[in-house]
């Protein structure tokens, strides 16, 4: 963990209490009953649907005996759970959301830990979701091993008028190993890759469909062929934001796992059949389970 990129002026303070914590996005704070039983906490899934983090929660318990699912008081926001270790919350779409639930999450977990770095840096974080494969079918799963911008930098907030704050978008390489031996003879369609998440989802994915069209047939090709070059496999909406807070603070074992819903180099729109798209969600939140019963039930992982 670095200790110095965590703003201890202000959590140092929620632990001694002389000041709460409110997360209030999830409808908690630090003087809530309800965390006292997250202390455990092992994992923190993030995905950007609130369906999708309930069915989580009730598989995971399903695997820990039917352990008791504990759900956060308000959902206009997020959709939160905990069961046997695991913090399930959504994120919903696009950096400014996610990064919202992120910056809560990293200060509830330095409650919960006590600011014990050495336990802070056992959690292991995950984004699970979908994005459009670049060169890839649709059903692939990339699991990220750097998340950049479009422009294939990494990212960055404008510091006001006085220049930008730059982060780092990788993603740990053993966590990434981890994953992919977790799921050996699992048949599931598996590659790693680089991941590109942007501000929008239109205009700055080059696509053709928008309301605004700003690209030409010609120039999204050689966009999206550029990428294909520099190594990006996938295109979503939050990864580089999630990879640059978590090494802000230095945590050691985090991932994310995508599967491609469309191969961008051949279209715009998503074309497979309701069935399909929920096998593919299906198959990604797969990968994250064969992971999280390595780590957090069979003894290994890392």
């Amino acid at each position: 963990m670095k200790a110095e990129g965590i703003n201890r002026e202000f959590l140092d303070g929620v632990l001694t209490g002389a000041h709460p914590d409110v997360y209030y996005h999830f409808g908690v704070s630090s003087e809530d009953p309800l965390l006292e039983g997250l202390r455990d906490v092992r994992a923190i899934i993030m995905a950007g649907s609130g369906g999708r983090i309930k069915e989580f929660a009730e598989r995971w318990s399903a695997l820990n005996g039917g352990s008791e699912v504990i759900a956060f008081p308000k959902e206009d926001r997020f959709v939160t759970r905990y069961t046997a270790g695991v913090l399930f919350a959504s994120h919903g779409m696009g950096m400014p959301s996610a990064s919202i639930a992120v910056q809560e999450l990293m200060r509830m977990v330095y409650f919960l830990k006590r600011g014990d770095l050495e336990a802070m840096d056992q959690v292991f974080w995950a984004r699970v979701g979908t994005s459009g494969g670049v060169g890839l079918p649709g059903g692939t799963i990339v699991v990220t091993s750097e998340g950049l911008m479009a422009d294939l930098k990494p990212y960055r907030l404008l510091q006001g008028a006085r220049g930008v704050y730059w982060f780092d978008g990788t993603f740990p390489a053993a966590t990434r190993e981890a994953i992919l031996r977790a799921n050996e003879g699992s048949g599931l369609p598996i590659v790693s890759g680089k991941t590109i998440a942007t501000n929008e989802f239109f205009l700055e994915q080059f696509r053709l469909d928008g309301a605004i069209r700003m690209e030409t047939a010609e120039s999204k090709q050689e966009f999206l062929e550029w990428l294909h070059e520099n190594g990006v496999r996938n295109i979503e909406m939050e990864g580089a934001m999630l990879a640059a807070y978590l090494n802000s603070w230095g945590f050691s074992s985090f991932a994310m796992i995508c599967a491609c819903l469309l191969n961008r180099l051949e279209g715009d729109q998503v074309t497979s059949s309701p069935d399909q798209l929920h096998q593919f969600s299906e198959d990604s939140g797969d990968v994250l389970f064969n992971y999280l019963r390595s780590l957090l039930l069979g003894g290994g992982g890392e």
